[in-house]
């Protein structure tokens, strides 16, 4: 994992631990990978599956790197934090965020590019990359390429987009721990929700017993995978008609928190979530970035899945992003090993070998992928395309 170290931001979770606003700082020397290193870029909601399988988990599982080879699989974050956190810039507050277009080295020996932050711009940079000697080798995405996709890879010469599904992340919809959201919400209650038909919990058809407070739908921006996601499920539940979202839906950052717990009134508080991050905070894994070298005091999440039966009587909003790795099929038919002394190249060694049994494919890397808080299940869906 690949991120600014001299990089200072804000979490959500701001008024839980303390931190107020983000500034950018001068650049650091972080590991620029080499020429022969496989650089991963991508979307953040898959970004601490591949992480781990690059470089282990805190339980002590091995990661590809642990065996100290020549090459390295070197994953750069979507965030510019290793908490997952965006980054903010000079002049931001709480309530007037100033995104900051962070940068990172892809490669050694050359200057910062903007780093991507989410699946589609994970696709665009892979579909751009089409120098001689190239700087993307693969991408972390949540959603399929797009058929449009594939004709400019067509285009680029490289046949197809190749896809590897490494396993699954579920999406759900979470609250603050003490909530007085119900215990689910189901995708038709959501469309009134985001549209501004129910604007409190009490005029939600079932649950006049409910809080008479407002409702605070919050949602990541547009470009997200989730976002994405959740207004596809929402459009489909109105009829095929595109849900417009109320003016009372606030955008926030993608799998944070602190996005709820942080809110006007968290009791009141509600956003799509990743389940695979939300597994990932429960595990302990986070630690509060205000606490010096060596840390060590966990970060807790604060909210959970509304999971329970709908007022409605339906059952809670629940959908799947794929995790994705996706490469130039040009490249699996490279003469050339990954690491010196073998025989494999590095799409054979790492991702997909019609012979072989690819790192993602192992039991071990899969492991790793489960680690991260997602669902291992390993399938090469070679040239597919969105329906």
């Amino acid at each position: 994992m690949q991120s600014n170290k001299r990089t200072k931001t804000w979490l959500g979770a701001a008024a839980v631990i303390g931190l107020s606003v983000g500034l950018m700082g001068t650049a650091s020397a972080d590991y620029a990978p080499s020429g022969t290193d496989i650089v991963v870029i991508g979307g953040e909601t898959p970004q601490y599956n591949v992480d781990f399988a690059a470089d282990g988990d805190v339980s002590g599982d091995a990661g590809y790197n642990s065996a100290n080879l020549v090459n390295k699989l070197v994953n750069i974050d979507a965030t510019a934090d290793a908490n997952g956190r965006a980054a903010y810039a000079n002049g931001s507050t709480v309530a007037s965020p100033k995104n900051l277009n962070a940068s990172v080295v892809l490669r050694a020996g050359t200057s910062p590019v903007q780093r991507v932050t989410s699946t589609g711009g994970g696709y665009t940079a892979l579909l751009a990359d089409t120098g001689a000697t190239p700087q993307i080798n693969f991408i972390r995405a949540a959603n399929l390429p797009t058929a449009a996709n594939q004709a400019t890879a067509a285009a680029n010469g490289w046949g197809y987009l190749h896809v590897v599904q490494i396993g699954t992340d579920p999406l759900q919809i979470v609250a603050a721990n003490v909530t007085n959201a119900p215990a689910g919400l189901s995708t038709a209650e959501l469309v009134k929700i985001y549209d501004g038909t129910y604007t409190k919990w009490n005029q939600i058809p079932g649950n006049s017993g409910g809080s008479g407070n407002n409702i605070i739908p919050l949602i990541p921006p547009s470009g997200s995978s989730i976002s994405k996601l959740l207004l596809a499920d929402l459009k489909t539940a109105n009829g095929g008609s595109a849900v417009t979202l109320a003016s009372n839906v606030v955008t926030v950052e993608q799998n944070d928190p602190g996005a709820i717990t942080s809110a006007s009134s968290p009791a009141d508080a509600i956003a799509p979530f990743s389940i695979g991050r939300l597994n990932l905070w429960n595990s302990g894994y986070f630690r509060n970035p205000a606490t010096p070298f060596p840390g060590g005091v966990v970060l807790t999440p604060g909210v959970h899945a509304l999971t329970g039966t709908a007022p409605d009587a339906a059952a809670a909003y629940n959908d799947t992003n794929g995790l994705y790795l996706v490469f130039r099929n040009s490249d699996a038919a490279s003469s050339t090993p990954f690491q010196p002394g073998g025989t494999k190249n590095w799409v054979q060694t790492l991702l997909s070998d019609p012979s072989g049994n690819p790192f993602f494919k192992r039991a071990a890397g899969q492991a790793l992928v489960a680690a991260a808080g997602g669902i291992p299940g390993y399938s090469d869906l070679g040239n597919v395309s969105a329906g």
